[in-house]
């Protein structure tokens, strides 16, 4: 190879070089500059909301939740929840039977409705902390929304029935291991005094626990057959949506601070669902509670 070619060659390198160092320098200052901001804060007032998941009163046998033992329980419960100062208090039932629920409440601030024979969380958790920040009204947001499509006629017997004779290997896959966790987090659980009972429901374990036990089983039954498993879920969502819309109905973003009492299995999609909802502020229930139980 003569001189010149040699020559040629080396320059043609360092051109390249030059070339590839120049790209590089210009791609690290487009990286190093700063990205455009995004607004992001739809809503400055926000309502804040505290979403408390409890079992059902009266549907755990082993609890008698009007012993003196228990109602002393529910008073440390209502003193640790006090501490958040909700100015609503929103109960599991629906919105249709809110005359006759505060005309019960209105006869319980008056002393003339008793709820010492009562054992349901409405009476004993919600009554009581509504009377305890001097709140005039109770509030419901329940729905009970329709089982249609695949749905109609809808039972867990049917679905597993179903689900055998269609899925079978797929829906149960991981059925072991739910039934395994189930067991052991329900006894645990139920071993607990009242008020350890209702602060590990509503810890974040819990929380994800119940969401994934959710998605691991029932949505898995005739998925592009007759889709019951996903409707069964999406009829759920669709349940916890309205819900939710219920409360956002009646918020006062000024100044509201909103305590849900509702069955501890909604409580995961709840918390999504109004954390997501640029007009609430999500208040953790279980730092409320372990704060009391600390004292």
């Amino acid at each position: 190879m003569n001189t010149m070619l040699m020559a040629g060659i080396r320059l043609l390198m360092i051109c390249l070089l030059i070339t590839a160092c120049h790209t590089q320098k210009i791609t690290q200052e487009k990286s190093d500059a700063a990205l455009p901001s995004l607004l992001t804060k739809a809503v400055t007032n926000k309502a804040k909301v505290m979403v408390l998941g409890t079992y059902h009163f009266r549907q755990e046998a082993h609890y008698d939740e009007l012993s003196p033992e228990n109602q002393a329980q529910i008073q440390r419960i209502l003193s640790a929840l006090e501490k958040f100062e909700p100015t609503k208090v929103v109960i599991e039932w629906e919105p249709s039977r809110t005359e006759k629920v505060n005309q019960a409440y209105r006869s319980f601030l008056q002393g003339d409705f008793k709820i010492d024979t009562l054992p349901n969380e409405v009476f004993q958790l919600g009554f009581r902390m509504a009377k305890r920040m001097g709140n005039d009204s109770i509030y419901l947001f329940d729905d009970k929304t329709p089982y249609i499509g695949s749905l109609e006629g809808f039972t867990f017997e049917k679905l597993a029935e179903y689900a055998k004779q269609n899925d079978a290997g797929f829906f149960d896959r991981h059925e072991a291991s739910i039934s395994d966790r189930y067991l052991h987090n329900e006894q645990l659980i139920k071993s607990q005094n009242l008020y350890d009972n209702l602060l590990l429901r509503n810890s974040p374990e819990a929380t994800m626990v119940d969401a994934e036990r959710m998605h691991m089983y029932e949505m898995r039954v005739g998925i592009q057959k007759n889709w019951m498993g996903p409707d069964w879920l999406g009829r759920y969502y669709q349940r916890n949506i309205r819900m939710m819309t219920n409360v956002l109905k009646s918020v006062d973003t000024e100044k509201d601070r909103i305590l849900i009492i509702v069955g501890a299995n909604h409580k995961w999609v709840l918390d999504q669902l109004f954390e997501y909802t640029p007009d609430f502020e999500l208040v953790s229930s279980y730092e409320y509670l372990l704060a009391g139980r600390n004292k």
